[in-house]
């Protein structure tokens, strides 16, 4: 974990008190961190006069992390302030998933004959976080915008 480490108290802070010492905690901020960082991930937009159908195969058309002050090389070395407006998403983030860990997503249980298949609790993707995620990283946001005819 890069930007929210949970066995420091600083980032511990962040989170909700009711779920401090939950036991998928470590598990959660990793993947809420993966999520968060790949959310931001954009392959750069290519004029259309240079399109020719292979630009998957050059390395000149890399998908980059589309976020201002974050350094794709060593990520520990990104701006403080991104870095701060992560820490605080993060735990916003992991702050919502643990105090509704227990809510079932989807079927709990279903039964086919003989056999029965059992849903537990899921850690929710980037879709399924609360709606105001996004606050801290806002003015961080440098993905460009897609559009269609």
């Amino acid at each position: 974990m890069t930007f929210f480490d949970p066995s420091n108290p600083s980032d511990l802070s962040l989170i909700h008190s009711s779920v401090r010492d939950h036991e998928e905690l470590y598990d959660v901020a990793d993947k809420v961190e993966y999520e968060m960082i790949d959310h931001f991930r954009q392959r750069p937009d290519m004029p259309l006069y240079f399109r020719s159908g292979f630009e998957n195969l050059s390395s000149l058309n890399r998908v980059k992390v589309r976020l201002i002050g974050y350094s794709e090389d060593s990520p520990e070395d990104s701006n403080a302030n991104l870095k701060e407006a992560l820490r605080r998403s993060i735990g916003y983030v992991v702050s919502y998933i643990l105090r509704n860990y227990d809510n079932t997503v989807g079927a709990e249980s279903i039964r086919q004959g003989q056999r029965s298949i059992s849903y537990r609790g899921q850690i929710p993707n980037v879709n399924d976080w609360p709606s105001g995620w996004k606050k801290y990283l806002r003015n961080f946001d440098d993905r460009e915008a897609q559009y269609s005819i």
